[in-house]
């Protein structure tokens, strides 16, 4: 009997042993893909690890390891992936691999004008009480700051007796969405706004605006005061195009569902996940796609902001001939 129990634990001790060696041992880089990526279940992961690990072997220096960088961001499939420096943020890589449909963006346009760092928020009152917001993308910087700069453009005009209202996000290449929803978030409305969900359409964050603040995930953006004072009574109108992308096409998603608001132009990028910001090492760090926007009602957009009257984009436009305009100045004054 002793015998036999001292062979029955041999043989769970070898199994145990070769269990442990058929393990894979996954690159950290590799792992932490797998760990987050929204598409981590259509990804062959131990073939993905072994050919990443070849490609880099030995390889230290940024420019020696773009080849397997650029190979794991394609083989997420994820075309709102890339990968940073941690030095400066600029994109070391980004997906180059198959899209389901065609970029009709010009990418002229997009590096002078929609990827202009020297582009602003900036705000005016139009005739008719109306107020005009420009809400650009948002690169880094101080969340406060820049969320104070769209809080000054509505209390401004709030006080020029504005009561209607048109935010145009047509030239929003997104960034950050904290100040651009912090700011907005008295014309937001206060409760719920949206949030996220996981690769099974699980809930993973949620949105709120709470006495003109923005709750992201339970936590408060920056401290701002509740002012203006503005009602859901007054009218906005949301301008969308093909060049509002990533966090810009979030904040549309925050004004979805909100009352007497309306969409106009063009159906947007349909980059609508939400990237994580992981620390890879002291040189790199991953973005990707974690998540999918929701809007308050529980909408979920896997794909493109679709509008409630289209308008094709016209890339020459200014104040003088913007063909937006007279639609929505026509719906505004109803």
């Amino acid at each position: 009997m002793k015998n036999i129990l001292l062979l029955i634990a041999l043989v769970l001790f070898i199994n145990s042993c070769k269990g442990q060696k058929n393990e894979i041992q996954y690159h950290p880089f590799v792992l932490k893909a797998k760990e987050t990526s929204l598409y981590s279940n259509t990804v062959d992961w131990e073939f993905v690890n072994k050919k990443f690990i070849a490609l880099t072997d030995g390889k230290e220096t940024i420019e020696d390891l773009k080849g397997g960088l650029q190979f794991l961001i394609n083989s997420l499939g994820d075309k709102h992936g890339h990968i940073r420096s941690a030095e400066n943020h600029s994109i070391v890589v980004s997906y180059t691999g198959e899209i389901k449909e065609a970029d009709n963006r010009k990418q002229e346009f997009v590096n002078s004008v929609i990827n202009d760092s020297s582009a602003k928020f900036s705000y005016k009152l139009l005739d008719d009480r109306i107020g005009y917001l420009k809400v650009v993308g948002i690169g880094g910087g101080d969340v406060k700051e820049q969320s104070d700069l769209i809080r000054e453009g509505l209390v401004t005009l709030k006080s020029k007796d504005v009561n209607k209202w048109i935010v145009d996000l047509r030239y929003n290449g997104g960034g950050n969405m904290e100040p651009m929803i912090s700011g907005l978030a008295p014309l937001i409305g206060d409760g719920d706004i949206g949030g996220t969900v996981d690769k099974d359409r699980k809930v993973r964050s949620t949105f709120k605006i709470e006495h003109g603040q923005f709750d992201n995930w339970g936590r408060i953006a920056c401290e701002m005061d509740s002012e203006p004072h503005l009602s859901t009574d007054e009218k906005v109108a949301v301008l969308l195009s093909r060049y509002t992308i990533s966090s810009g096409e979030m904040l549309a998603v925050a004004f979805k569902g909100r009352e007497n608001t309306k969409f106009f132009g063009e159906p947007t990028a349909g980059y609508t996940t939400g990237n994580g910001y992981d620390v890879l090492n002291d040189q790199l760090i991953l973005v990707i796609s974690q998540d999918i926007y929701m809007d308050r009602n529980g909408v979920i957009y896997e794909n493109k902001i679709d509008v409630d009257v289209p308008i094709e984009f016209q890339h020459n436009i200014d104040d003088k001939n913007d063909n937006y305009m007279e639609q929505v100045r026509e719906w505004l004054n109803q």
